[in-house]
C-alpha cells in the first residue's frame, strides 16, 4: 500500500490524492494560518486541489502561532 509521511507521521495514500484532500482526511486543515511544504518545497495554497501525492511523499505542515 502505498504512504505518504505528514510531520514524520505515515498516513495510507489512496490513487490520484490531491493535497488538499489529504490535509482534510487528516484533520490538519482546522487550524487556519498554516504552511504545507512537500519533499522540502513550499506548496501555495492555490495549487493545494491540484497538487498530486506520490508514493512516500514527506509533507511538512508548519502552524503559525502569536506569541509575545
Amino acid at each position: 500500500m502505498a504512504k505518504i509521511f505528514i510531520n514524520q507521521q505515515s498516513y495510507p495514500l489512496t490513487d490520484k490524492s490531491n493535497l488538499q484532500q489529504v490535509l482534510e482526511n487528516n484533520g490538519y486543515l482546522k487550524p487556519s494560518g498554516i504552511a504545507v511544504a512537500v519533499n522540502q518545497q513550499v506548496i501555495p495554497k492555490q495549487k493545494w486541489t491540484t497538487f498530486l501525492l506520490n508514493n512516500k511523499d514527506k509533507i511538512l505542515v508548519i502552524t503559525a502561532t502569536q506569541g509575545g
